[in-house]
């Protein structure tokens, strides 16, 4: 994974749909009556346990202060549980742990991509009925909604936010400033681009610096059907479902649109950006030759290795990445951060919800466990861990953002080293994120479109039949699970 320890830690997990879930959202197993304990913590003293990266296991005693500082009460007490991180791994600990009905832990950090196994199974406690309505009003009318929705199901909320993860470009100030570019006068940090102007830059910056690389980013089998090359499609005004309000379902009545021209325009930016404007399938006025072809081998660890160590202009990356690179033991203030280019407008594109600069979402929230045996004293905690407090002290600590975006006005966001620097670029493409669809056929569905546009970038294919095989897949998925 990275070349920094704790970003491996934290890196975004990809989805894990589970098709033929069973249950109904709100049956909870674990009680005999089914009824879970929501009284108002008593004051008797309580351990806790929170289920969480090693990231913030590494900081437990400031995290604790923390929440002490939040108004945690004094006879709680936190106890971290951390082990390997990672997308399968996280996600078969969590089943084992709730399908065996453990008591713990009580509090797990969990990703939305689990919403559509766990929330209908009755595997986590339905916030609404937990929270108070003050804090219930506060996610509705405070937070990032994106966020906040991807852990819905069915009437339910299953998770309140701890961190939003938002990718945006990084790249060298130093290098594009020897292109003979102004980044600062040109206000990339907040006046996102077309991909044709980033294609040149990107191009002249990599020649004028002479170095490896003009633009690197993972797009292999994991990443390129709801990620990264997703992202390409979107900011082409491009979508697998049209508007983006069908981005869930209702699975059998939506439109699919994989093979709308948006998508064939997405996949020949890419076979440019790849394989130069000389290839087949390239796109008109479009230069090329700027994205390795081993990115189709590389995922968010490999896609970084050649820009930090300096042979690359342009990387796509997360949030939690930036302090590694600008950090003052790396490439300090050299490093700048833009939102994503597009290829049209949002007002030019197609569907609603696309177009212009878009990113998909990331991140992790806070959910119950309905085996608890302290579910009162694990509510305190989940107040306290969602508080502005908390949440400025892990931006600062750890460069998690803040899933409210309020807060990056705050005095002690602005004065956070290293990422305060950056943070007009990351509430801007975070007012501009989309997430994936949250149900239970789209592990299946992702994977269909990775391996057709896989091989089209591959050269095996031309874009117009990748999409094709892509709709067709994609169709029988969805017909099959009416």
């Amino acid at each position: 994974m990275q070349t920094d320890s704790s970003v491996s830690r934290r890196r975004f997990l990809s989805a894990a749909g589970v098709a033929g879930v069973v249950g109904t959202a709100g049956c909870i197993g674990g009680s005999e009556d089914n009824e879970l304990d929501f009284s108002e913590y008593d004051g008797e003293e309580a351990t806790v346990e929170y289920s969480t990266a090693p990231l913030f296991g590494d900081i437990k005693d400031q995290l604790k202060e923390s929440m002490r500082n939040a108004g945690l009460h004094e006879n709680i007490d936190v106890e971290f549980s951390t082990g390997v991180w990672g997308a399968d791994d996280q996600e078969d600990r969590y089943n084992q742990i709730l399908q065996a009905g453990r008591s713990t832990p009580d509090i797990m950090l969990t990703n939305f991509s689990y919403t559509s196994s766990f929330a209908p199974r009755g595997w986590l406690v339905d916030l609404n009925e937990a929270l108070p309505e003050e804090k219930l009003d506060e996610i509705e009318s405070d937070y990032h909604q994106v966020m906040v929705d991807s852990m819905r199901w069915d009437g339910g909320l299953y998770g309140v936010p701890q961190f939003v993860d938002i990718p945006a470009i990084l790249y060298r100030k130093d290098y594009v400033e020897n292109a003979g570019y102004d980044p600062e006068g040109e206000n990339w940090a907040t006046e996102p681009m077309q991909w044709e102007q980033f294609a040149e830059i990107a191009r002249d910056a990599r020649e004028a610096n002479d170095v490896d690389h003009a633009y690197t980013t993972t797009l292999n089998q994991r990443t390129i059907g709801h990620q990264t090359g997703y992202e390409k499609v979107v900011t082409m005004g491009g979508n697998y479902f049209g508007d983006m309000e069908n981005q869930h379902g209702p699975i059998g009545d939506r439109p699919i649109t994989i093979d709308d021209e948006p998508v064939i325009e997405a996949l020949q930016l890419l076979r440019t950006f790849m394989h130069g404007s000389d290839d087949e399938h390239a796109l008109d006025g479009m230069t090329g030759d700027i994205l390795p072809s081993e990115a189709l081998g590389w995922d968010t660890q490999p896609s970084q290795e050649s820009f930090a160590a300096g042979e690359a202009v342009f990387h796509r990356n997360w949030s939690y990445a930036i302090a590694q690179f600008a950090g003052e033991d790396a490439f300090g203030d050299n490093i700048g951060l833009m939102p994503f280019p597009y290829g049209v407008s949002k007002d030019e594109a197609e569907y609603d919800g696309t177009g212009g600069t878009n990113a998909t979402l990331g991140g992790w929230h806070l959910s119950l466990n309905p085996n608890s045996e302290n579910l009162p004293a694990a509510v305190e905690v989940l107040k306290a861990m969602t508080s502005d407090e908390f949440y400025l002290d892990i931006f600062e600590y750890t460069g998690s953002t803040p899933p409210k975006p309020a807060l990056y006005e705050s005095d002690q966001a602005q004065n956070v080293s290293v990422m305060s620097r950056y943070l007009d670029t990351l509430q801007l493409q975070s007012e501009n994120q989309w997430v994936h669809p949250i149900n239970q056929i789209w592990d299946s569905q992702k994977d269909a479109i990775a391996d057709e546009f896989h091989a089209c970038l591959n050269q095996e294919q031309s874009p117009e039949e990748a999409v094709t095989s892509a709709q067709e897949a994609v169709e029988e998925i969805e017909n099959s699970n009416l």
